[in-house]
């Protein structure tokens, strides 16, 4: 799998918008999950997203053997997912009173993934450094392409 993401941070008082373009690094149990799915288990399918404030230095940096984000601050259930060929697209929307503060980290969660932190499988997890304010709203789109 490639994996590619956007955040779109939009000031609501001034209509700027700043967006940041990564890649970031899929997981194990990710992987793992979707060869289930092809096999016919009621696996792979990704619901979640999830943004962490944690020190993402060192010992913490993404790695495939990853299971989880290093601090969650929210998580939200995907509001849109598509595909095209063999690319898989998922969005999300955080209005301005969400996931405020000190941005490190994102995850994309599924399989038994809810609203409670660390739930779930992890696909991907990718590190950011955005101070998100109270007069911006984020958009996240992250496709995953299976090769």
């Amino acid at each position: 799998m490639k994996n590619n993401v956007k955040l779109v941070f939009e000031n609501v008082e001034t209509g700027k918008k700043e967006i940041i373009s990564l890649h970031n690094t899929e997981c194990t149990v990710g992987k793992n999950s979707l060869a289930s799915r092809m096999a016919g288990a009621e696996k792979g399918q990704v619901t979640y997203f999830a943004i962490g404030t944690g020190d993402v230095s060192g010992g913490n940096a993404p790695d495939v053997s990853d299971v989880a984000l290093v601090d969650e601050l929210i998580r939200k259930q995907i509001s849109v997912r598509s595909s095209t060929g063999n690319t898989a697209n998922f969005r999300i929307f955080f209005n301005t009173s969400e996931a405020n503060g000190t941005l490190t980290e994102i995850g994309l969660f599924g399989d038994d993934a809810s609203i409670t932190p660390d739930s779930g499988t992890l696909f991907a997890r990718a590190v950011i450094d955005k101070t998100k304010t109270s007069a911006e709203t984020l958009t996240i789109d992250w496709s995953l392409d299976v090769n």
